[in-house]
């Protein structure tokens, strides 16, 4: 043996490395790769559903912009409609104010047109009850026939003048 060389001492050196290798690719390797190759399904697994999340994203973002689009013309329009609705109630309660204002007034100038009749007639009263009085009067102090068919002729004209009023009146 040549440089002191023992080949059964290599040989069992080989038969001890081929033995911790095939122990190590036991123990180390082969769980490794099995968790690589795991790890590596998981990530391929998210990713697929994360591209199905995205895509129902998008879908579901498409929807609700649609739905939107929807409710604000369906607002608009709700609003217009509102907006219609409150401008004939205003109309109606603005003509029905203006009517009943109307009827007030109208029944105000007739009050005061009857009121006013009556002013005229008791003041017609009064004014013949003092041309009686003074016709009376003056009958009693100084009565001759001409002064008294005077009077009875400014009677029967006051009398035709009051009855005419009243006619008119009706």
């Amino acid at each position: 043996m040549p440089l002191n060389i023992d080949i059964v001492q290599v040989l069992l050196h080989m038969l001890n490395f081929v033995i911790l290798a095939g122990g190590l690719t036991l123990i180390l390797f082969n769980p490794v790769r099995k968790f690589i190759n795991e790890r590596q399904k998981r990530f391929e697994e998210q990713e697929t559903e994360n591209r199905k999340n995205a895509e129902e994203y998008k879908r579901l973002k498409e929807e609700y912009e649609a739905k939107l689009v929807a409710f604000e013309e369906e607002t608009a329009a709700a609003r217009v409609q509102a907006e219609r609705d409150a401008a004939d109630i205003a109309k109606k309660y603005i003509d029905s104010s203006r009517a009943e204002a109307a009827a007030i007034i109208s029944k105000a100038e007739q009050d005061a047109e009857k009121r006013k009749e009556q002013i005229l007639d008791s003041a017609q009263t009064e004014i013949g009850e003092l041309v009686i009085g003074a016709a009376q009067k003056l009958l009693t102090e100084t009565a001759t026939p001409e002064r008294t068919e005077a009077l009875y002729d400014a009677f029967i004209k006051e009398a035709e003048k009051k009855t005419s009023r009243k006619e008119k009146r009706s």
